[in-house]
């Protein structure tokens, strides 16, 4: 009976550390499954935010190009009125000069020509002071 009793004792003693080495790899394993879905969410984290970050710049980058486009736009619209107010002012110091035309053999200028002479000076160094980006100064 003790030896039955021993065999009992030894079954009991190794289904006793089956059992605790089949728990301590179930627990390893269950450990390194949590380790890995832990660094999966973490990278997916990590991904979105860079993916937020991309889409930032890519919707700033659209504003700045839809801004560029707008002030080239506006600088086109300048650059058409300052050139439409030089051959305005052009035309008339050549319509000035062509009244007079027989009296400057002698340089002899109209006092009218004089005058849209020293305001075409002055609108020319406004312009030069100024830049491409101001009113365009219109003749009196």
């Amino acid at each position: 009976m003790i030896n039955r009793l021993v065999i009992a004792l030894c079954a009991l003693a190794a289904a006793a550390i089956a059992l605790a080495v089949t728990w301590l790899l179930a627990s390893s394993t269950a450990y390194d499954l949590g380790y890995a879905e832990g660094q999966a969410a973490a990278a997916q984290a990590c991904q979105q935010a860079q993916l937020g970050a991309l889409q930032n710049v890519i919707d700033s980058t659209k504003g700045l190009t839809a801004a560029a486009n707008a002030a080239s736009q506006e600088l086109g619209k300048t650059i058409s009125a300052r050139r439409q107010a030089d051959a305005r002012t052009t035309q008339e110091i050549r319509d000035a000069l062509a009244t007079t035309a027989p009296q400057r053999a002698g340089c002899v200028f109209d006092a009218g020509v004089m005058q849209q002479l020293d305001d075409a000076r002055r609108r020319a160094a406004e312009a030069a002071a100024s830049g491409i980006r101001s009113a365009v100064p219109t003749p009196r």
